[in-house]
């Protein structure tokens, strides 16, 4: 039986008049079908939930039903929805429920969950996000964990309620309490929210949101304010300027497809705007992505640099170089050291955009060393160099406002679809940089900030940091 949420008279009640266009999609699509009869709606059943169309909004309802848990990616599936559905909108879900309890599928799928959480308390776990790449076989949802990842995609819960139960000659009243925690079924109503703050959506109290960033990212505040005492440089970061880099042209080196984004896209897209000559250098194929699970060699190693086109095109940069270092085995090997210096011989820059000192990533150190080697052997005079923010939190020299460019940061990670399999780095990047306005700019907003050096500066700071500045 459909939920009463999820019926005609009760959306319309929600939305304060009937819509106009419905989307329904999933195993249990169909039932839904002869209850809009008649209703004047257009409505589309989408029994396959593989089969999403795309680009065919804005809906002003999304049902799913049925076809979440089957889902691998999940959130990134609902983040596309996002996009799909009129600001106001409502998306409404039934899923699987976790604990449940009364049919031999539910008890398959706890007894098997028990199992794998056995299983994983014994793995090693590493500071960077990773994604389960084992044989998917569908998931089934908490009613508040499945609250908790509609909210963080910029949706407006409502209280999740359960139903149904599979204990045969008993009624869900004489199971009392029992029946939320072993219920059939999570159902969910949520309105769409535009997905950045802002004017359409007011930013959250300043002091509350420094703290929360503050206790997510003590290790990385605490490495960067190790970092600034070693620099010994303490002073209040200047506002960057966009002109000066515009003239003398820029390079990004990019560990991964996606880096240049998450680091500086908004300033890229300032420094484009004013006819600045952008070179972006792809170090890595991004193959070692988890959202490749079976896909061979020839797929891993050039989807994510074809995404990276695609960003690069929006960026405005003049030239894309990928170095195509394989992602699985990245060093600092003479070959592609001398080739970063090549692309910065051919360029002659005025800035070098890199990841920062402070950050965990491996990889990320790699380049920076690369870098350093590139730089030795350039004849002067030798670019800026401006470390910016991925796995990190810089002890920033400047700071830019780019409250104007989130839609545009939004948009070009939107377009790296294999990275946002695994984590949400929308709004990763969006919590970041209002807590970088906040803390810098003493208000709400988006601000990326750089640590920008003097290339010898610089090489004078990746000696210390990374040893010897020779070849690994």
């Amino acid at each position: 039986m459909v939920p009463d949420c999820m019926r005609p008279a009760s959306i319309a009640e929600a939305l304060g008049g009937s819509p106009q266009r419905v989307l329904v999609v999933g195993s249990r699509a169909l039932e839904h079908q002869p209850l809009w009869s008649g209703s004047g709606a257009e409505v589309r059943i989408a029994h396959d939930s593989a089969r999403l169309p795309e680009g065919s909004g804005p809906w002003d309802v999304v049902i799913l039903d049925g076809a979440l848990e089957r889902e691998r990616w999940d959130r990134w599936y609902l983040q596309r929805l996002h996009r799909e559905i009129r600001s106001g909108g409502l998306l409404l879900l039934r899923v699987d429920h976790l604990f449940d309890l009364g049919t031999t599928e539910g008890l398959a799928y706890v007894a098997s969950r028990v199992a794998r959480q056995l299983g994983r308390r014994f793995e090693r776990r590493g500071a960077l996000p990773a994604a389960d790449r084992s044989a998917f076989r569908g998931r089934r949802y908490a009613p508040a964990a499945l609250t908790a990842m509609v909210a963080g995609l910029a949706f407006e819960p409502g209280i999740a309620h359960v139903e149904g139960h599979g204990w045969p000659g008993l009624s869900a009243s004489s199971l009392g309490p029992l029946t939320r925690r072993t219920a059939r079924f999570v159902v969910l109503s949520a309105r769409r929210a535009p997905s950045l703050w802002g004017a359409a959506r007011p930013f959250p109290e300043p002091a509350a949101t420094r703290a929360r960033f503050a206790a997510s990212h003590a290790a990385a505040l605490a490495a960067r304010d190790e970092w600034a005492a070693r620099r010994g440089e303490a002073t209040a970061p200047r506002a960057l300027d966009i002109a000066d880099l515009a003239r003398r042209g820029v390079l990004v080196l990019s560990p991964h497809p996606d880096d240049e984004v998450i680091g500086c896209g908004g300033t890229l897209l300032d420094v484009s705007a004013q006819g600045g000559a952008i070179t972006i250098v792809q170090v890595t194929d991004g193959s070692d992505s988890a959202a490749f699970i079976d896909e061979p060699d020839s797929v891993r190693r050039q989807v994510r640099l074809d995404e990276a086109a695609r960003v690069a095109r929006g960026l405005g940069a003049r030239e894309l170089v990928c170095l195509r270092a394989d992602n699985r085995a990245l060093r600092a090997t003479p070959e592609l050291s001398a080739r970063v210096r090549d692309v910065l011989e051919h360029t002659r820059p005025g800035t070098v955009f890199a990841p920062s000192f402070t950050d965990i990533h491996p990889d990320h150190q790699t380049v920076l060393r690369l870098l350093a080697e590139a730089l030795a052997e350039l004849p002067r005079p030798l670019p800026d160099v401006a470390l910016y923010e991925v796995w990190s939190l810089v002890a920033p020299t400047h700071v830019h406002d780019v409250n104007g460019r989130m839609a545009g940061i939004e948009a070009l990670l939107l377009d790296y679809e294999t990275a946002l399999k695994i984590d949400d780095y929308v709004h990763l990047v969006a919590e970041r940089l209002l807590y970088n306005s906040l803390e810098h700019r003493g208000q709400p907003g988006y601000a990326e900030v750089f640590e920008i050096v003097p290339a010898e500066r610089f090489l004078a700071l990746a000696s210390a940091h990374l040893g010897s500045a020779g070849r690994s």
